[in-house]
């Protein structure tokens, strides 16, 4: 039998949030290289973002195994430690990834006018609901 408390709502609540602005990235990526993929002189920049998307799925894949197996043989007194690094782990990812599109952002006026013409759908902050 397993028991919730509220310290582990808390944790897998974190964990969706940061879950969800990672699969909203992934979305937003191809998207983009989609995007870029239309003018062969773009075709450099939807590379990179190849590579980006390409760097969080697999990022994604090996802390989600790593951190299934850690929970399986965890005890109960570290399962919620547990659980807090692996949000943090993907709380590092997504800010790697938010980085990394503002750099090209920055580099590619292409890229920066397409982001600026999306719906201006402002992706919620996952810091906030972290602290």
């Amino acid at each position: 039998m397993k028991i919730v408390s509220y310290e582990s709502m808390q944790a897998e609540h974190a964990w969706i949030i940061v879950s969800d602005q990672l699969q909203q990235r992934n979305n937003m990526l191809a998207k983009g290289i989609s995007h870029m993929e239309r003018n062969p002189r773009q075709l450099p920049m939807a590379s990179r973002l190849m590579m980006l998307r390409y760097h969080l799925k697999m990022s994604v894949r090996q802390l989600t195994q790593e951190a299934h197996k850690e929970l399986r043989s965890a005890q109960a007194a570290n399962r919620l430690a547990d659980q807090w690094r692996h949000v943090h782990q993907l709380l590092f990812l997504l800010r790697q990834i938010d980085n990394e599109l503002g750099r090209a952002t920055d580099e590619n006026e292409s890229l920066r006018q397409w982001l600026a013409s999306l719906e201006g759908r402002v992706y919620r902050s996952a810091l906030v609901h972290l602290n």
